[in-house]
């Protein structure tokens, strides 16, 4: 049985994250929320049962530990990854989300197939997860049956 991955991203000043979750989760069933506000947030966490919430990390960091601690309680079954930039500056407040109980935190720019790992990794932890059959599978089955 399949089931949808849905995720919400929150990442306001840079649509390519939410953009790279779409690309990564291509080959399945997903559900991708950009917010561009922590009220759009909540509200698609109230309509929705998250898998994923990604959150960017920025300073002051204060409110995106506010922010995690926010979804833990709302949602706590989303598993939260945090995106940045990475730099020195970012290694303390990396070390601190995680030991908050982030699952994860994936340094900008986003790779790909670390991003699909790691998306699909935390959604397992509460629920398989299936590839979609590709319409070209189908086809390609379809006419070999057919010339039989």
């Amino acid at each position: 049985m399949k089931h949808v991955i849905t995720v919400a991203v929150l990442d306001p000043k840079d649509p390519v994250t939410a953009k790279s979750v779409k690309d990564a989760l291509r080959e399945y069933q997903s559900i991708v929320i950009p917010c561009e506000s922590k009220s759009a947030m909540r509200a698609a966490m109230t309509q929705q049962r998250m898998d994923v919430v990604v959150l960017t990390l920025s300073e002051p960091f204060d409110e995106d530990f506010r922010t995690l601690a926010e979804v833990q309680i709302k949602a706590p079954h989303a598993e939260v990854i945090f995106v940045a930039q990475f730099d020195d500056e970012m290694l303390r407040a990396w070390m601190e989300v995680i030991q908050r109980g982030a699952y994860e935190f994936l340094p900008k720019p986003l790779d790909r197939e670390e991003l699909k790992h790691h998306l699909l990794r935390a959604t397992e932890k509460h629920h398989p997860v299936d590839p979609r059959k590709r319409v070209f599978a189908t086809s390609t089955k379809s006419v070999s049956a057919g010339g039989n």
